[in-house]
């Protein structure tokens, strides 16, 4: 389907429905199985008060290319809006072209073996296991609380803001709010107050009943045109210094909200250095117990000789002094030592 006609069969659709939407000038993105529909934002920018009267959550329209169209509120993080669309599509079978759940299954089950090591199938049988009924209209409840936090927060800018960022930082037991404002091309922070922090903890709360779990960091973007981006960090990457906290409240926050998954950095940092390395008897004991198992260490051709590698490591090193890096790799007393910026180190004795 292509984007034209995805535009004429969601105004067809609008119509039938006699939805109070305009049907004149629409948009549409692709994502993998169809396209967003939705009405471009028009303000009056000269009016830096407009965009107080702007709904956040205004209709986006899902349309298939199996020709199924969906509404859903343009404050729901899109990747979470497409995500449910594409279970839905995939479940029915319309994504892969099926007229029913078993033609989608065997196509399923077909593939799967085909990847499969010569030999005896892989499996024997597949079955669909659905996901709780109420998870859409939790994530569906934790968009509707987006509006409100960022109506208050437009109210906290200059005049005549172009846009800002919001980056809210929490656990149960310590919260870091940052606001950012652009005004023509310059930036400041606006300090969060007390009452707004309130309404970002009972979205969270909320958020914490969808599969994924509580947010780690909600990310908010919006512009005067009333455009919204909104994004759950869940730790995939490590939290910047200055919203990362101290290990306790991670634990504090996992004792409350138990996660079958934490990233690896983040449980290293909340284990601490004691859970990551071994101390000079630990180490005899298992060199002990390594030779007695007929363990040693294998050499690896691709790593340079020890002069070798420390005096490239000391050149390198003069060069990041030179620049007056933080990071990157440094000579110290005794040891090598790198740091990639992002919690990633090599250390060498």
């Amino acid at each position: 389907m292509n984007k034209a006609r995805a535009i004429s069969l969601v105004v067809d659709w609008i119509r039938s429905q006699d939805i109070d939407y305009p049907t004149e000038g629409l948009e549409a993105d692709r994502f993998e199985v169809g396209w967003a529909v939705y009405a471009p934002v028009e303000i009056d920018e000269s009016d830096p008060m407009a965009f107080l009267d702007m709904p956040v959550g205004r209709s986006v329209f899902l349309i298939g290319d199996s020709g199924r169209i969906e509404e859903v509120s343009s404050s729901v993080p899109p990747q979470h809006a497409y995500g449910q669309f594409i279970e839905v599509e995939l479940r029915s079978g319309r994504g892969y072209g099926g007229s029913d759940e078993s033609e989608f299954m065997a196509e399923f089950e077909r593939l799967f073996n085909q990847a499969a090591p010569e030999g005896a199938p892989a499996i024997s049988g597949f079955s669909i296991v659905d996901a709780p009924a109420d998870n859409a209209e939790t994530a569906a409840e934790a968009s509707r609380l987006i509006d409100p936090i960022v109506q208050q927060l437009a109210q906290l800018g200059p005049t005549g803001w172009n846009r800002f960022s919001a980056e809210f930082a929490y656990t149960v037991s310590a919260e870091i709010a940052q606001l950012r404002f652009w005004v023509q091309g310059r930036s400041g922070l606006v300090p969060v107050p007390n009452p707004l922090g309130e309404l970002v903890r009972r979205q969270r709360e909320v958020a914490a009943r969808m599969p994924a779990g509580p947010w780690w960091r909600l990310l908010l973007t919006v512009t005067n045109r009333g455009e919204t981006t909104v994004n759950y960090d869940y730790g995939d990457q490590p939290f910047p210094d200055d919203q990362l906290m101290l290990p306790e409240h991670y634990r504090n926050d996992l004792a409350q909200y138990p996660r079958i998954r934490v990233p690896v950095w983040l449980a290293g940092y909340v284990a601490g250095p004691e859970a990551q390395g071994r101390d000079p008897g630990q180490a005899a004991v298992a060199a002990v117990a390594d030779a007695a198992a007929d363990r040693s260490a294998v050499a690896a051709d691709a790593v340079p000789p020890l002069p070798e590698l420390w005096a490239r490591w000391a050149v390198l090193s003069a060069i990041e002094a030179g620049l007056r890096a933080e990071s990157g790799p440094h000579i110290l007393p005794g040891h090598a030592w790198y740091e990639d910026g992002q919690r990633n180190k090599s250390v060498l004795c």
